[in-house]
């Protein structure tokens, strides 16, 4: 999703339904400019779960032949209409060409400054000008991402088996609401049940299936030797991975 003009809080800002959204207007780069690199929160997604904020680092890394003179009109945007509000990044040069320019945004949950569909992708636009005049724009000069937390339970295990029982496993998938901040149950999600060996190091995978419309999963499988088993769901864009707790059944 494209969004040029929507970001840049120090000019001109637009008024529709009562919402101010700012814009920096059409540009275009010029030159031997360019942004290099863009780290965001030391390279990390940004999790969030409850009724809480974060403080989230930017460092972006431009260079030009003549030096960098500013890296500004910065903003920070995602899908769904998401804006947050970056500070204005201070620069170091780091030789005769490059520089880096740091700063930083809050996401706070609290205040409702990110909803349930704007978990995902995403970016940091911005500019730089050397000291020749030249200059690079760019709205999607890093890419980053905001992503749910989430836990899983596991249940149905039993302490002890004998060879060949069969062991029905279930368990149930949660993620938190932003809107709400309370934990939901997060559905129709591909998820595996994992097992290691008692003095392995190795999970290996005993059963594929889904989460329901409630977030519940179960899968059976047949207890062979003594060991652990867990719950694992691999993540998305907008989602973590989780493990569940391991529960241990010993065989014999």
């Amino acid at each position: 999703m494209r969004r040029r003009s929507v970001l840049l809080l120090a000019f001109v800002v637009l008024a529709v339904g009562g919402i101010v959204l700012p814009s920096i207007g059409e540009q275009q780069s010029s030159g031997s400019t360019r942004i290099t690199h863009v780290v965001v929160n030391g390279g990390k997604p940004v999790v969030l779960w409850g009724k809480e904020g974060a403080t989230v680092s930017f460092a972006i890394t431009a260079e030009d032949k003549s030096g960098i003179k500013s890296v500004d009109k910065i903003g920070v945007w995602g899908s769904n209409y998401g804006v947050l509000r970056p500070t204005a990044a201070s620069c170091v040069a780091k030789n005769r060409t490059v520089s880096v320019c740091t700063g930083s945004f809050t996401v706070n949950l609290a205040d409702h400054d990110v909803y349930d569909n704007m978990a995902g992708r995403w970016y940091v636009q911005a500019t730089a000008t050397a000291n020749d005049g030249d200059r690079f724009e760019s709205d999607t000069a890093g890419k980053f991402f905001i992503k749910k937390a989430g836990y899983a339970t596991l249940t149905g295990t039993q302490p002890t088996a004998s060879p060949g029982t069969l062991l029905d496993i279930e368990g149930q998938l949660m993620q938190p609401n932003w809107k709400t901040w309370l934990w939901v149950w997060n559905p129709y999600q591909p998820v595996q049940l994992r097992f290691k060996a008692a003095g392995g190091s190795a999970w290996r995978i005993v059963a594929r299936t889904k989460t329901d419309s409630h977030g519940y999963m179960r899968a059976e499988t047949k207890a062979t030797t003594t060991g652990t088993y867990a719950w694992y769901f691999a993540g998305k864009d907008w989602s973590v991975p989780v493990t569940s707790a391991a529960a241990q059944v010993s065989v014999g």
